[in-house]
């Protein structure tokens, strides 16, 4: 990204400063690991000696990186693992594999957090933020670095604060937040006072510039390269290029550049110009490891406009090296339209065409095939007409059949958007009537466990179990008790089926009769007649179909009957519909005026419940008896 390279080159130079004392420091390491055999001090070692190797040799790093994280694991060891994992972040980092480092810095990340070291977290968070902007994740880049400094402020670091802060404001700028990085920057720029660090104060001050001139804001830029330069030291023996003296040529070198390209924006060719001469020779007398494409293709750029043709030319072709050897493919294209525009200029109109073509051959691996078979037909257009016309038409059509192919990209988007959401619509319409359906399912399964085990019914059951024990009745306490939990045993397994045999249903209804009869003592008899036809092995319905309408028999016609209650119940089968009848006949008090809202009111929610449960396979009347008292209830059971 534009500022996270430089700090990464500024770093790496000051590093190779010290190059030698380093290569001692690593054969003394290697030394001691030769002779190390405890294998939590070599893996220690393993992890320092790929740290030191990273910038200068990523094979040897990566090997006692990969080294150390096998040692690490067989010891158990989640700090050494993190460290290792870390380094291996590092080295992919130093060779450009962004995406390889964050991952791995994931991996390091999940280790320390399990100690925890908050520390090192920290440093993963700074190191992958890096990371994370070269590939334009800047939300988590920056997350990552609000954590890193909330560390730094509580263990009161401020050298590291100090680091962090900066790579926050590099990050800011990367993502073109110009005002949140200029905010951060100054916030740094405090502490690098305090901390008396110039090289922070010089990076800080041109990390400024940059974002000023996003914001068009050219005075406070030019004012912030000034105060650049201005906290560079100078040097004992000066070095001194067009009026630059410093002992740091390359940072001059990369702020030299920075402003230079705001001089561009201005198009204050001439003062473009010279910085960006003065920043190429500054490199290439003091820097020569720093150079690099912008280096070139800049000053390229300020020649051109001011019709230097032959030294823009050259500039161009030296930039146009490194940024083949990188495989920059974007700036390569604009180089090779820069060199196409100079050689026409020189009246070359040959190279012109080729430059050119290298152009359209880059934007074409970007672009469709169709865009290829336009650049083609352009190709023989070219050869056999006048350059500069042809070139103009060629150009227009190019754009006409981009507009096609987006509008067509456009509406196969769109046809295919719509199909998806006529697809989801279809499936969270189906899905919703699956769940309706096993919600009413539950609900009536619920209804009918309900419509079973009525409150009363199980109290009053409880309540006599109790009075016979009371009343030293210990058998018949316990034969109760045993034919209630048989009841109870019953309704809770046959509410879950769909379907059992007439023979279960009938044997159900007899046991919650008996229990009733024996609860009312002498006030309920029943009668259960089946017809010499109806084979209740074999004949299958809804389980505890009639014992709702039994309950109500007996609780809502003879509870309240003065004498004895008696209900008949009758089972037949109509063999030429194949249908099932039951007559439920009890000789209770009847539904008269004073007692029927009550009753109706009762009777509807079991009636509703049934009737669900019956769907299209029977039908339900309910009637008082005509020529007795009490009310009959008629059952019919489709069994098609």
């Amino acid at each position: 990204m534009r500022y996270h390279f430089l700090v990464c080159v500024l770093l790496v130079g000051c590093f190779l400063g010290s190059i030698a004392e380093l290569q001692g420091q690593l054969d003394s390491l290697e030394r001691v690991l030769a002779r190390t055999e405890e294998p939590s001090i070599k893996m220690t070692l393993l992890n320092q000696i790929a740290y030191q190797y990273h910038p200068t040799d990523s094979g040897r790093a990566y090997q006692y990186a990969t080294e150390a994280l096998d040692l690490s694991r067989q010891l158990n060891d989640a700090y050494g693992s993190g460290k290792a994992f870390k380094n291996l972040a590092l080295t992919e980092a130093y060779l450009g594999y962004a995406e390889k480092a964050i991952a791995l810095y994931d991996s390091a990340y999940h280790y320390f957090s399990s100690i925890p070291d908050s520390s090192e977290l920290a440093a993963v968070w700074n190191n992958q933020g890096r990371q994370l902007c070269q590939v334009g994740a800047f939300e988590q880049a920056i997350q990552g670095y609000h954590q890193a400094e909330s560390w730094a402020r509580k263990a009161a670091d401020e050298t590291k604060l100090l680091i962090f802060l900066f790579n926050h404001a590099a990050c800011l700028t990367d993502a073109f937040q110009a005002e949140a990085a200029i905010a951060r920057a100054q916030e740094a720029l405090e502490l690098a006072q305090e901390l008396d660090n110039w090289f922070m104060k010089s990076s800080l001050h041109s990390l400024m510039g940059i974002n000023y001139s996003d914001l068009k804001q050219f005075a406070e830029a030019e004012a912030a390269y000034d105060a650049a330069f201005a906290c560079l030291p100078k040097a004992e023996a000066p070095q001194t290029t067009k009026g630059v003296t410093t002992n740091n040529p390359d940072l001059a070198a990369d702020i030299l550049n920075n402003r230079g390209i705001l001089f561009l924006e201005q198009k204050l060719f001439e003062k473009a110009y010279n910085d960006f001469k003065t920043a190429l020779q500054l490199a290439r007398e003091y820097a020569p490891e720093q150079l690099n494409a912008p280096f070139y293709v800049n000053i390229g750029i300020a020649a051109k406009e001011l019709e230097k043709w032959e030294e823009s030319l050259q500039y161009f072709q030296e930039g146009l090296g490194y940024l083949e050897a990188t495989q920059q493919r974007v700036a390569m294209a604009e180089t090779y339209r820069h060199l196409s525009g100079l050689h026409f200029q020189l009246k070359d109109g040959m190279q012109a065409y080729h430059f050119l073509q290298k152009y359209h051959e880059i934007q074409d691996s970007i672009l469709s095939e169709e865009t290829q078979k336009s650049l083609e037909e352009f190709d023989v257009k070219y050869k056999t007409a006048q350059y500069k016309r042809e070139l103009s038409e060629s150009q227009l059509q190019l754009q006409a059949e981009r507009h096609r192919l987006n509008l067509l990209g456009l509406a196969v988007l769109i046809v295919a958007a719509l199909l998806a959401a006529l697809y989801w619509l279809y499936h969270v319409r189906q899905k919703n009537k699956v769940l309706q359906l096993e919600k009413r399912q539950a609900e009536l399964q619920y209804g009918l466990l309900r419509a079973q085990m009525n409150p009363h019914f199980i109290f009053n059951a409880l309540n006599a179990i109790q009075g016979f024990f009371v009343n030293q009745k210990l058998i018949q306490g316990n034969e109760f008790l045993g034919k209630f939990s048989s009841l109870i045993r019953r309704v809770l397994d046959q509410s879950k089926l769909p379907e059992h045999t007439l023979a279960q249903e009938l044997d159900t209804l007899k046991l919650y009769l008996d229990i009733e009869k024996e609860r009312l003592e002498d006030h309920l008899d029943y009668s259960i007649h089946t017809a010499d036809n109806v084979d209740s092995a074999l004949l299958e319905l809804p389980p505890l179909i009639f014992q709702p309408f039994v309950e109500n028999a007996i609780w809502h016609g003879i509870a309240p009957k003065e004498g004895k209650g008696h209900i008949w119940i009758d089972i037949n089968w109509d063999e030429t519909r194949e249908q099932l009848k039951c007559l439920i006949r009890d000789n209770g008090v009847g539904l008269p005026s004073s007692n029927e809202v009550t009753r109706q009111k009762h009777v509807s929610k079991g009636i509703q419940i049934t009737k669900e449960r019956l769907g299209n396979r029977g039908t339900i009347n309910i009637q008082n008896n005509p020529q007795e008292s009490g009310v009959s209830v008629e059952l019919t059971i489709s069994m098609n």
